[in-house]
């Protein structure tokens, strides 16, 4: 299980250019740095760098599935959560995310979807 003091060791090993933003925006938690990887993420499709989008979704995926609860609720409440202000208002940049989506990350943007229109 992946522990908060252990995630910028990870990112580092896995997507060393998210580890310098993480840095520079001096980065104190998993939320912070949650929101650092929608930023990446967002800023990869714009450029239609697919290949580190995928990386930094991938990693998420990871993330969630081997984090502790904090790392897992960082990923769902943060990360996955702004899909929906990031993305989906742009069908193409919508397009590109869903192709490169992860399934559990997916199935959990899903299930946010389904408790929103409930409110």
């Amino acid at each position: 299980m992946i522990e908060q003091q252990d995630l910028p060791e990870y990112i580092e090993r896995s997507l060393p250019e998210l580890s310098g933003i993480c840095k520079n925006a001096d980065c104190k938690n998993p939320y912070d740095i949650a929101r650092q990887m929608i930023r990446y993420t967002a800023d990869q499709l714009r450029s239609k760098n697919l290949l580190a989008a995928k990386k930094c979704l991938t990693m998420a995926d990871n993330l969630y599935n081997t984090g502790n609860k904090v790392i897992r609720n960082a990923i769902e409440n943060v990360f996955v959560y702004s899909f929906s202000h990031t993305f989906f208002h742009d069908e193409a940049k919508r397009q590109s995310l869903l192709a490169l989506l992860p399934a559990n990350l997916y199935t959990i943007y899903k299930r946010q979807m389904v408790a929103g229109s409930h409110l």
